[in-house]
């Protein structure tokens, strides 16, 4: 027996042994163009879900300019890569962050699965297969933009955060996001709406009821606004200060939203729980099988 079909048994025998424990649940967090506020919005969002109880690891998929770490004022020692390329183990690279928030950097392009021979991948994979049950939610901060990466990122995930702004291009690049994965798809991805720098309450609505109309009318498909972050001194603030305004300021306006954001999106969560996840590992195999397909 080869080496890749013994750690394929031993992956299928580790997945019979944790199929009654429940799965990370993937959620892809994005935005159409670059300067939105995606990756503050994460980390915020991370530690929401921490304070209601929820264990959160950030994946940093943004390679090209990877802000998490640098919003917690830290710099990681090891990446995904590492775990590629047999360096370090999983439980290595799982860097410790502001409030205890866990977050692993990405450094590894998906072309690198696709490259490595197949008993690394497998190695990969088991080592994801062991961190899947570790967290209740696994948030990937990805890069801005349209590339076929981030259309693979959400057709792996369990659903999609996109992140947009009232102005007229983020707008129409969420959109963009929207249209150009359903054209790889015969399936609806899940897709929540979260409206950023919005200087009025009335500004963040409509341009939730814009999104929600074109994505219905245009796209058929069902979008649902978790909710509103309005343009608020303290976030800009807290980023030069490299502490997120969740912990920094409990108390502003903003802090206040992304709980308000964190426990629209729990009990939907809640209601679809019966529906099996990918986990971390799955999510792997899922992009594995986008990337021989494309």
């Amino acid at each position: 027996m080869d080496q890749a079909q013994t750690l394929r048994d031993y992956m299928h025998r580790f997945h019979d042994q944790q199929e009654q424990k429940p799965l990370s649940r993937i959620i892809t967090i994005t935005s159409g163009k670059g300067g939105v506020g995606k990756s503050n919005f994460s980390l915020n969002f991370a530690l929401a879900l921490k304070e209601f109880g929820k264990k959160v690891v950030i994946l940093d998929l943004d390679l090209s300019t990877a802000n998490i770490n640098i919003l917690m004022g830290i710099r990681p020692r090891y990446s995904l890569a590492d775990v590629l390329y047999q360096r370090k183990s999983i439980w290595d690279v799982i860097e410790q962050g502001t409030f205890g928030i866990e977050y692993i950097a990405g450094g590894l392009e998906m072309e690198d699965l696709s490259k490595i021979d197949q008993t690394k991948v497998l190695l990969f994979l088991s080592q994801l297969q062991e961190l899947q049950t570790y967290a209740d939610f696994i948030l990937l901060d990805t890069g801005a933009g349209i590339s076929k990466e981030l259309v693979d990122f959400i057709l792996a995930s369990d659903e999609t955060i996109l992140v947009t702004t009232p102005e007229p291009t983020s707008i129409a690049d969420s959109y963009a996001v929207m249209k150009t994965v359903l054209r790889y798809t015969s399936q609806t991805p899940t897709f929540f709406l979260v409206v950023n720098r919005a200087r009025s309450y009335l500004e963040a609505v409509e341009t939730s009821r814009a999104m929600k109309n074109a994505s219905s009318k245009f796209l058929k498909m069902p979008l649902k606004t978790l909710g509103f972050l309005m343009e608020d001194e303290h976030i800009y603030k807290s980023v030069k200060s490299q502490m997120p305004f969740l912990i920094a300021y409990p108390k502003c306006s903003a802090s206040k939203s992304i709980k308000e954001i964190a426990y629209s999106y729990l009990p939907d969560v809640n209601r679809t729980s019966s529906v099996s996840t990918k986990g971390l590992h799955g999510f792997f195999e899922k992009i594995l099988s986008l990337g021989k397909s494309s």
